[in-house]
């Protein structure tokens, strides 16, 4: 038996809407309003898109073992009966009513056609008992997964010649020593099958770090979705955070999120959780006790002004997200290992678009209510852009939110609509982090506010840029040139160059 592994961490993906002619999505099955299906009856087995499913179901016992199709939107667990049917996001993949439910005991999938075949692959998400067990304890084992606990699921590929090959994918994995790695699914992750090659059926089993004399602590669940289904693609890969769902004019800040609780630098106690958009995860801090967040959080708002804290740190300068779409991230960047990471792996990343917060614009050009007065001649506000190599190394690209420093007037700039940021001088990276500096602080830190709005990571460029000036002269002479990403140069560079004129106009020139 020949192992394939698969590194990943907790994902959502959202795949294009095309599917397979033979993709289980399991939404074709009859099951009540927020309940489940896992009596088959007595042949035991259910079948869709060319594959069988096999269960079994003892009613005298209430027990059953295999595949359940379940349309519950609970996500936590209190009770064996109905919770075990519940998976941790609450819906299937894509946004889908229907998943599977499985609950492996020698059960398999048994593929129709006559010598097997290749299945692509299938989301994967844990079941909310696990995640249960994973935060605070399985019942059998006192409390929640530490360093060195670990969750595989191992799903097994069945061939013709009776030879088989496995694929080991894990639902939690603490086994590093450093606690920033620590992670369980808690979306819908897609594995991919292929490399099983053809196939007559799959099994599946499952170990865990807790056990006991009889066998494995953990609960022994996992839920499936779009078995055989279409691979997220490279147009998905774009962190667009359009797959949010927001109500209007509204943000998400990881308020009831479930998540790993820590001890934050103020000895606090804080939920770390995280969401994902297009090939990336994003890492976000609440406190309950203060309604206060950190990392990255996602808005909708329409507002592009600034007066009152609660609300108004969610507004960009813009009030839309880049190309007028609705959603956008608010990035609040602290101490505490917010992170950007690459799902698919270690990759160059092409840029992003970011703009100012609506906060921080008022701080420029009014106060930051700690340091009196707008920002004048020597003030700033700058970007650091971190990515972190595999071998542990970094690189460095810095952009300017706001930039005064130059003593003539008419170059100081802030950003007042979505402008690129090049990131590929960054290399390919496991990890991108952020950090915002400025020229206003007292002995506490910095006053500026600390925030600034990202979209489209991952994405391309459309050659503009949105460099707000304060002042202009009156003839129409080059005053100003940038690079792509905002850099002040002094004369052509190649590449793309931004140049200001005195007269108030920005146009873009391809320097060779």
């Amino acid at each position: 038996m020949r192992k394939i592994y698969i590194t990943c961490i907790t994902a959502l993906f959202f795949a294009c809407t095309c599917m397979a002619d033979n993709v289980v999505t399991f939404e074709e099955f009859e099951v009540n309003t927020d309940g489940y299906q896992n009596d088959f009856g007595e042949d035991g087995y259910f079948e869709s898109g060319g594959f069988t499913f096999y269960c079994n179901y003892f009613p005298e016992w209430s027990y059953w073992s295999g595949f359940a199709v379940s349309n519950r939107t609970e996500t936590s667990f209190a009770s064996l009966t109905p919770d075990q049917f519940n998976c941790c996001v609450g819906h299937g993949a894509n946004g889908s009513e229907k998943y599977c439910v499985a609950y492996p005991q020698g059960e398999l999938i048994e593929v129709d056609a006559v010598g097997g075949q290749e299945i692509s692959g299938m989301y994967v998400t844990n079941e909310a008992w696990v995640v249960d067990a994973i935060l605070n304890g399985d019942g059998m084992t006192p409390g929640a997964f530490t360093t060195g606990d670990y969750l595989i699921l191992k799903i097994i590929g069945n061939h013709a010649d009776d030879t088989s090959d496995i694929i080991e994918f894990y639902l939690a994995d603490y086994r590093s020593e450093n606690e920033a790695d620590h992670y369980y699914v808690n979306d819908w992750q897609w594995v991919d099958l292929s490399a099983l090659g053809k196939v007559e059926s799959l099994t599946f089993r499952m170990e865990s770090s807790r056990n006991n004399d009889w066998g494995m602590t953990t609960p022994g669940y996992f839920c499936i979705d779009d078995f055989n289904g279409i691979a997220p693609s490279a147009e998905n890969s774009v962190a667009t955070f359009e797959e949010i769902a927001l109500e209007a004019d509204s943000y998400y800040n990881g308020a009831g999120v479930e998540g790993e609780s820590i001890i934050d630098g103020w000895g606090s106690q804080v939920t770390k959780s995280y969401f994902t958009s297009g090939d990336y995860r994003f890492t976000t801090i609440y406190n309950p006790s203060y309604g206060s967040w950190s990392g990255f959080s996602v808005s909708n708002t329409t507002s592009s002004t600034y007066s009152d804290w609660s609300t108004d740190q969610y507004n960009n300068c813009i009030g839309h997200g880049y190309g007028g779409t609705g959603n956008f991230a608010v990035v609040y960047p602290s101490t505490l290992g917010e992170t950007v990471e690459p799902i698919s792996g270690p990759k160059v990343v092409s840029g992003m678009y970011v703009t100012n917060s609506a906060w921080n614009v008022y701080a420029y050009t009014v106060s930051d209510g700690m340091t009196p007065g707008s920002f004048t001649t020597g003030d700033w506000c700058k970007l650091t852009i971190t990515g972190t190599h595999a071998d542990g190394t970094t690189a460095t690209v810095d952009t300017y939110l706001a930039d005064y420093r130059s003593t003539n007037e008419a170059d100081h700039y802030y950003l007042n609509d979505w402008q690129w940021v090049d990131l590929t001088p960054l290399g390919e990276v496991t990890q991108i982090t952020f950090t915002i500096s400025s020229s206003r602080n007292n002995d506490w830190g910095m006053t500026t506010p600390g925030y600034f709005c990202m979209d489209n990571l991952g994405g391309e460029p459309d050659g503009t840029t949105n460099i707000q000036r304060t002042s202009s002269t009156a003839t129409s002479v080059e005053v100003a040139r940038y690079t792509i990403d905002g850099k002040a140069i002094s004369a052509p560079q190649r590449g793309i160059n931004i140049v200001r004129m005195s007269d108030g106009t920005i146009f873009k020139e391809v320097v060779r």
